[in-house]
């Protein structure tokens, strides 16, 4: 990623820029705002690392932030704070904060965090020849929900999840069954993702391969979990429905976390659980 880090402090630069550049990351350190907001302007980072000090508030030098963006992704902003938490630093229009002082493990995971969502954020942005049918929006209409619930965290703490379905042997199921017999195929996935959302989820066809559903406004803590939980378990039958494995689409499952691009949870059909029954003779399809 290319990064800018803004930070009064000589020390802290020096120690983000050498383990990020060890990572392979192209960093640009400035201590001086102004100067920060000039070369915002002027490039386009997929990353900017900002401590507010000496304002005691972060929100200012954020919208300071915003106003200089000229790409059409925005970067995914990092508050460098000792005090702020989490709550505090997305309320102030950042993406997480890394905590002072901070370690490598530290600044991988939000790092890591930050690639995630960016990647995300250029997929979404791409123009792609993908409608809304079936009961699904597409890709355009996603992206829009998708900044739309990245803004309403910003604005008022609203969590907002994502599970990404994504079918990795795509190719290999379509040159084992033909154009015709997998977009049947995909109209069963379709009705499948259809039948288990819940009402306020949206569906989104982000490819050829690949889906989004939103969670908006999880009732419960762990909903998300048992919502990716129960969307693996239906998938699975639906893998057992296939009669030979060539032909039975993998799927993985990812579920993601908005604003901060945290992956809270990964799963794959067919699953573990569905393998280790297959291989005892005793599978339930």
């Amino acid at each position: 990623m290319d990064i800018l880090v803004i930070d009064r402090e000589s020390l802290t630069n020096q120690l983000i820029s050498s383990k990020l550049t060890a990572k392979g990351h192209t960093v640009t350190v400035e201590p001086n705002k102004n100067e920060a907001f000039e070369k915002i302007r002027n490039n386009a980072y997929d990353c900017i690392m900002v401590d507010p000090y000496p304002l005691s508030e972060a929100r200012p030098v954020v919208v300071g932030i915003w106003k200089c963006l000229r790409a059409p992704v925005k970067p995914y902003l990092l508050l460098l704070s000792k005090t702020a938490t989490t709550e505090e630093a997305i309320l102030a229009g950042a993406n997480d904060v890394l905590k002072k002082p901070f370690s490598t493990q530290d600044i991988d995971v939000k790092t890591g965090n930050a690639e995630r969502l960016m990647d995300i954020a250029r997929h979404l942005e791409r123009v792609d020849d993908v409608h809304s049918s079936g009961g699904m929006i597409g890709k355009a209409a996603f992206n829009q929900l998708f900044l739309s619930a990245i803004d309403r965290s910003f604005r008022y703490g609203e969590r907002s999840l994502i599970v990404f379905i994504e079918m990795t042997n795509y190719d290999a199921v379509a040159a084992a069954v033909g154009a015709e017999a997998m977009e049947n195929t995909l109209q069963k996935l379709t009705e499948k993702m259809t039948f288990m959302r819940r009402q306020s989820d949206v569906i989104g066809r982000l490819g050829s391969k690949d889906y989004g559903i939103l969670l908006q406004r999880p009732h419960y803590e762990t909903e998300p979990v048992d919502a990716i939980n129960r969307f693996t378990e239906i998938l699975d039958k639906f893998y057992a429905e296939f009669e030979t494995e060539a032909v039975a689409p993998k799927l993985e499952l990812d579920l993601v976390e908005l604003p901060q691009g945290t992956l809270h949870e990964e799963r794959f059909v067919p699953s573990r659980r569905m393998n280790e029954t297959a291989g005892t003779g005793g599978a339930d399809g």
